[in-house]
């Protein structure tokens, strides 16, 4: 069960991974964003090229994509080293930081639905994909490791 837990967050962050990629390499060669039609309340989550046209596309001069498949890729580079070195802080880690892309992800929807009135299919993906990994990380330290005293 151990090893399944990390494999799964494997995946998932290799699914965040290939999600903040595209957008990405789609926003800084400057073409648009192809996203599915479909209809959640009054949106449509083929508003994707509009919310990557807002300011807050960009932080400190770079796509918020850019921290998203950097943060996606650590995740994997420490799931890897869990499953390679047994490392009980490596998965610690990555619960910690996955929180914290749970809160960012958050305030992102929060823009999204209030401010600039547009959903982002691939950035709905990315707080979804962000959040099944906080939720199993933190899953997998209560099951093998005491996270109490952190």
């Amino acid at each position: 069960m151990r090893k399944f837990l990390l494999f799964t967050i494997l995946f998932l962050a290799l699914v965040g991974a290939v999600d903040a990629g595209y957008l990405l390499v789609q926003t800084v060669s400057g073409k648009a964003v192809v996203c599915p039609s479909v209809p959640v309340g009054r949106f449509n989550l083929n508003q994707c090229n509009i919310v990557l046209a807002t300011i807050y596309a960009k932080f400190l001069g770079l796509p918020t994509a850019f921290y998203g498949l950097a943060a996606y890729l650590f995740f994997t580079i420490l799931v890897l080293y869990s499953l390679a070195e047994n490392r009980p802080n490596a998965v610690k880690l990555l619960m910690y930081l996955s929180g914290l892309g749970v809160l960012v992800s958050a305030y992102f929807i929060y823009l999204q639905f209030f401010v600039i009135n547009a959903l982002c299919f691939y950035c709905l993906t990315s707080a979804s994909v962000m959040t099944l990994i906080f939720i199993l990380s933190v899953a997998y330290n209560l099951k093998y490791y005491s996270i109490k005293g952190v």
